[in-house]
């Protein structure tokens, strides 16, 4: 109980710096509105192909949006040099990790809730509970694992390098399995949308506890 505090009172302070700044959220948004008109104007879709290519755009705008967002997670620390002094209180290192996951994976789902809708509206498709799911199945991993690399790459010179470096290959099965949901979600076939969640949630599962276990010591580093 007393860690679910400290990570919700962590991810509440990130969340209130980003309402004060309004650094992240704009950006993002126009970066996923932008792809999404770019790509509108770049492939010849009709309502038979759309079903087939909405998803590959919708996963290409949610990779970029997240490399920006868990990359910014740890800037406050690495600028101010608060992470040691919040090491140095009673709250465990898992906490105060889950905390920044929790806030860097909410500011990407404000993006998603443009994204989705404006998905839909540029590539007449339908907009359905299976895809929504899928969508925030994959984004809970993908936000511990870009956390852990954004803590593991923050005082690093080259972070803005080494993050995508590390963090894109192990989003590949979330990227893999959450277009084949996304996709048969909008009726272009692929693995059935049941199925497909059941493995995101499997994957979520397995790397909230690694990750969980390994705060300790890459926040101690």
């Amino acid at each position: 109980m007393r860690s679910i505090t400290i990570a919700l009172a962590v991810a509440r302070k990130d969340l209130a710096s980003e309402w004060r700044t309004r650094e992240i959220v704009p950006a993002l948004a126009q970066f996923v509105v932008l792809a999404l008109v770019i790509a509108n104007f770049g492939f010849q879709f009709d309502s038979r192909n759309a079903p087939a290519i909405a998803p590959g755009v919708l996963w290409m705008a949610l990779v970029f949006a997240g490399l920006v967002a868990f990359g910014r997670a740890f800037a406050a620390e690495r600028e101010q040099a608060s992470l040691e002094a919040m090491l140095m209180t009673p709250a465990m290192p898992a906490a105060i990790f889950a905390g920044k996951a929790l806030a860097a994976g909410l500011l990407l789902v404000i993006c998603e809730a443009v994204l989705l809708p404006a998905l839909a509206l540029f590539f007449a498709v339908p907009l359905t509970f299976d895809e929504v799911s899928a969508v925030l199945l994959a984004t809970v991993g993908m936000a511990v694992l870009g956390c852990l690399f954004a803590a593991m790459v923050a005082q690093v010179r080259a972070r803005e390098l080494l993050l995508p470096l590390l963090t894109l290959p192990l989003w590949i099965p979330f990227v893999v399995v959450g277009g084949q949901a996304v996709q048969s979600a909008m009726g272009g076939g692929g693995t059935a949308t049941g199925s497909a969640n059941g493995l995101l949630l499997d994957l979520d599962i397995l790397f909230v506890v690694l990750t969980s276990l390994a705060a300790r010591f890459v926040l101690d580093d």
